[in-house]
């Protein structure tokens, strides 16, 4: 078992999220940096969607009630387990009564906890992934919780390649469904010197502060099916990437669609990064 001593903030559980259910209006979920999440659980010898913790901050604390073996990956955490740094993307083994201390999350945005077996929570849609805007599969964690462990294993521990990120890489974009309707200077503002990510972006969509992509297409259009990844723009004209949590319709129009490959390098975009678009058509 795992007992939470004191919760980290916005930390929820998450695996690879319920494919197939956009249609009846369910988003993903799963956790905002898939490469990431599997490295973190082939590194106990997990399947690669066993559910983990996904930590965005940390300030918080975890007892092991039981012999075990963890990892971590994803943003740099720093994290002890008794007086030892915990390194990452390595398994470590952990003995009863263990406790580890998470401290910060140092560098990126989502940092991953996967415990050999992976956590046991009921499934919902396939998933035991948490979605806070729906109420599935879970909450924030909290303090007293109790977790056992499930027995999605697949392979013995070992080290795996970590999964680097280059802060100043562009992300790879492709043409939306309004994509002809924008302006040559609208697309020059997209693809220009980079946009800020803004504080008040979250698991359902990340927003940016910058120059405005100005455009003359309704912004109340009729609602129409979107996907994970869509920059959206309002009338505001600054973009919105539609992430994990987001909704599955809106009736924004979307210029462009982050590359699937690279919404995990997007969601390791800490608010205050600058981000910048390439097209990738």
């Amino acid at each position: 078992m795992i007992t939470v001593v004191k919760a980290p903030f916005a930390a929820t559980v998450q695996d690879l999220g319920r494919p197939g259910y956009r249609a009846i209006g369910v988003p993903l979920s799963g956790g905002m940096d898939r490469d990431a999440l599997i490295a973190t659980n082939v590194c106990v010898g997990n399947a690669p969607g066993a559910a983990a913790l996904e930590l965005a901050l940390g300030g918080g604390e975890l007892r092991f009630d039981g012999e075990t073996v963890i990892a971590i990956g994803g943003a740099q955490l720093l994290a002890m387990l008794g007086d030892r740094a915990v390194p990452s993307w390595v398994p470590i083994p952990v003995h009863t009564g263990e406790t580890m201390r998470i401290e910060r999350v140092t560098d990126g945005q989502f940092a991953y906890l996967a415990i050999h077996g992976g956590l046991d929570l009921p499934l919902v849609l396939g998933s035991r992934s948490t979605m806070l805007s729906a109420a599935f599969g879970g909450r924030l964690l909290r303090t007293g919780d109790v977790f056992t462990t499930a027995n999605d294993v697949v392979g013995g521990p070992g080290p795996v390649p970590s999964v680097t990120y280059d802060a100043s890489a562009p992300i790879p974009v492709v043409r939306g469904p309004q994509a002809a309707e924008f302006s040559d200077d609208a697309w020059h503002v997209l693809l220009g010197r980079g946009f800020r990510v803004s504080s008040s972006s979250n698991r359902i969509g990340y927003r940016f502060e910058g120059a405005s992509i100005v455009h003359s297409i309704p912004s109340d259009r009729p609602s129409e099916p979107t996907c994970l990844g869509a920059i959206q723009v309002p009338s505001g004209g600054a973009p919105i990437v539609l992430m994990n949590d987001g909704p599955t319709v809106g009736g924004y129009p979307k210029i462009a669609v982050v590359r699937e490959h690279a919404l995990g390098m997007l969601a390791q975009r800490a608010p205050g990064s600058i981000v910048r678009f390439v097209l990738d058509d």
